[in-house]
């Protein structure tokens, strides 16, 4: 029987929020709002941000062709951001890349058959916000006149 390996403690404490490439964001965004009761935290230019409890769904614009819709990315949270990304390096894995945000930061990690991971610490975990805030609403409301 092979030794055991040591567990690794990277303080992974539960998902953070999963992208997922769509190629029809508009009709992706009315179900999950509409059918679902997912509530929208913001839109970008090329992405909207869902709300479900403290978890965030984030809807990507696939790209153009016939590239499948799929998942983009999967964030998982830890609880603490010091010597992560030691941590992470002792463990041989590869980093891809590094963010730091208003409300988080982020290691970047290339996980098996090319899946891409994020590992996010934010300070206030149910905090998750719109990098564009600003953007234009992806859906326009057209008001009629009385």
């Amino acid at each position: 029987m092979p030794a055991k390996t040591a567990p690794r403690d990277f303080g992974l404490i539960g998902f953070d929020h999963v992208d997922i490439r769509v190629k029809d964001r508009v009709k992706a965004r009315r179900f999950f709002v509409e059918q679902l009761g997912m509530d929208v935290l913001g839109d970008g230019p090329d992405h909207t941000f869902l709300l479900f409890g403290d978890q965030v769904l984030g809807l990507r614009d696939a790209a153009d062709g016939p590239g499948p819709a799929g998942i983009d990315h999967i964030a998982l949270r830890v609880s603490e951001w010091t010597g992560l990304r030691s941590r992470v390096g002792r463990a041989r894995v590869t980093i891809t890349g590094e963010k730091e945000r208003e409300d988080s930061r982020s290691l970047f990690l290339r996980g098996p058959e090319g899946i891409r991971i994020e590992l996010v610490w934010r300070p206030d975990p149910r905090a998750h916000t719109c990098v564009h805030p600003a953007a234009a609403p992806l859906l326009t409301v057209v008001e009629e006149e009385e």
